[in-house]
């Protein structure tokens, strides 16, 4: 296996002043947001751990951790947040490219599962030995549906699943400078939820498109392709098992691998409701 290339692009020094200019601006622009207190503090952590049995990646964990403020709620479900947030990106093997970690300052417009917006970060490469202050512009999105309500809910035998969700999640990002350059990755799932075992919780199965691409130093970083999964879902925490068909591009290589996984996601706001 060939090495993950190391050649550093030279680029223009990044200009922190425009990142703290917009988180400003994200309060001001509205006189709401000037006239009283803000709506709210959310915040949220997110991340996962993997071990898969395939050569390429390996085992990893990724995540982040966010508190924020939100400035002003438009309407009745748009939101101007900016957050304060520290994120990770960590695996085992090819990871000189991969591999990263450090904080970031983000203002967003979000609105059911929709958002939009900047990010300012001061990410470490530990396999380069150098830090980079990256700003990109951002959108993202997440959409659940249960299809039953359209369909109806098949019946296998005697017994019918209890819902049949389908979701979709995915970021795309313009990178104005950094290692990563601009790029998407997200994914399309159809499972079936067969038996709640505990109150709380659903075994799932479902069918998924994943993608993950970016236009600097991808060699190791962008894959393509289908999986089959089975997991344990409950409010918080996501216990399961995926079997992937990956295609990478830069490596013009195909794998099929099987990966273990435990997820989480917790949200709050500090000013309660």
């Amino acid at each position: 296996m060939r090495r993950t290339e190391v050649k550093r692009e030279s680029r223009p020094r990044p200009f922190p002043g425009a990142a703290l200019a917009f988180l400003l601006a994200c309060g001001a622009l509205c006189p709401a947001a000037r006239a009283s207190s803000p709506d709210g503090y959310p915040g949220s952590v997110w991340g996962n751990f993997s071990q898969g049995s395939e050569k390429t990646e390996g085992a990893g964990t990724q995540g982040w951790a966010r508190q924020g403020v939100r400035w002003a709620r438009l309407g009745k479900d748009l939101d101007l947040n900016t957050y304060a947030a520290y994120n990770w990106r960590v695996r085992t093997r090819n990871r000189t490219y991969y591999n990263t970690s450090g904080p970031s300052l983000i203002a967003a417009a979000e609105k059911s599962g929709l958002s939009a917006g900047a990010e300012f970060a001061w990410l470490r490469y530990p396999g380069l030995s150098a830090s980079v202050r990256n700003y990109s512009l951002f959108a993202g999105w997440y959409a659940s549906r249960d299809l039953a309500k359209w369909t109806g809910l098949p019946s296998i035998g005697p017994h019918a699943p209890l819902a049949l969700p389908f979701s979709t999640w995915g970021k795309m990002s313009y990178d104005l400078h950094g290692e990563e350059g601009s790029g998407s990755q997200g994914w399309l799932r159809q499972g079936v939820d067969w038996f709640a075992p505990l109150r709380g919780w659903k075994f799932r199965t479902y069918a998924a498109y994943n993608w993950r691409q970016r236009n600097k130093n991808g060699r190791y970083y962008d894959v393509r392709g289908p999986s089959l999964g089975a997991v344990l879902s409950g409010r918080h925490f996501d216990l399961g098992a995926e079997y992937y068909w990956q295609r990478f591009p830069g490596l013009r290589r195909s794998d099929r691998t099987f990966s273990g996984f435990l997820s989480w996601y917790y949200n709050w706001d500090l000013k309660g409701k």
